[in-house]
């Protein structure tokens, strides 16, 4: 994957993300527009992800190869899930925990392949 290319998406989606809370509503932007939301948090919370993954290989002298790249994705989900919940108004310490665990499951999961 080019080195410039997560930051620069990550960057964009930070951008629309602080466009759409400062002018819009959810019910003013509809559906495709919550897509876009959650699309956007999305790639932003990657990009987070992606420099955290990538501080701790460096810290541990591995290289980025595919598996960073996936516990990336999967670390990124979490907070996505969780906004998820808190959209339904679910969120509660059972809810946190179980995302906590599926993380935790699907980091093990990538682990062992």
């Amino acid at each position: 994957m080019p080195k410039r290319l997560i930051p620069v998406l990550s960057l964009a989606a930070a951008i629309v993300l602080l466009v759409m809370l400062n002018f819009t509503t959810p019910a003013g932007v509809g559906p495709p527009g919550v897509l876009v939301f959650f699309g956007a948090g999305y790639l932003l919370m990657y990009g987070i992800a992606y420099l955290v993954v990538k501080v701790f290989a460096a810290v541990g002298r591995h290289r980025m190869g595919r598996k960073q790249y996936l516990y990336a994705a999967v670390l990124a989900f979490g907070p996505i899930m969780l906004l998820l919940a808190q959209s339904l108004g679910s969120v509660s310490f059972l809810t946190v925990g179980l995302m906590v665990v599926f993380v935790f499951l699907a980091c093990f999961l990538i682990s062992k392949k």
